[in-house]
């Protein structure tokens, strides 16, 4: 399912990274030469991604510094769990992401 994120106006700055939420998702979206959109809850222990640090395609998380590629979601360390992430794009004032079936929100509006 296809759903509107936001204004294109609301998307991060190139090396940043912004939070928006989706119902019951909280999507974390980075932009390093292109955007991305991944889980804004780090598989290890919840921490929001969004606070932490983004280096190139990488984003590390602030409390205990795992660390996840932000186009694949394949965790830095073999055998660690992979970061969900999603298909984001932006068209001409919007961005849209693209969420699985299961994740869809219900009923909510764009940040």
């Amino acid at each position: 399912m296809i759903v509107k994120l936001c204004e294109a106006t609301s998307l991060p700055e190139e090396g940043q990274l912004k939070a928006f939420r989706r119902g019951d998702l909280e999507v974390c979206v980075a932009r390093a030469k292109g955007l991305f959109a991944f889980d804004n809850r780090c598989p290890h222990q919840g921490a929001p991604l969004s606070a932490g640090r983004l280096h190139r395609t990488s984003i590390i998380c602030p409390y205990h510094a795992w660390q996840f590629d932000i186009v694949t979601g394949q965790p830095a360390v073999s055998g660690d769990p992979c970061l969900k992430v999603f298909e984001v794009r932006q068209y001409g004032s919007e961005a849209f992401i693209k969420l699985p079936r299961a994740q869809s929100p219900r009923h909510t509006k764009p940040e």
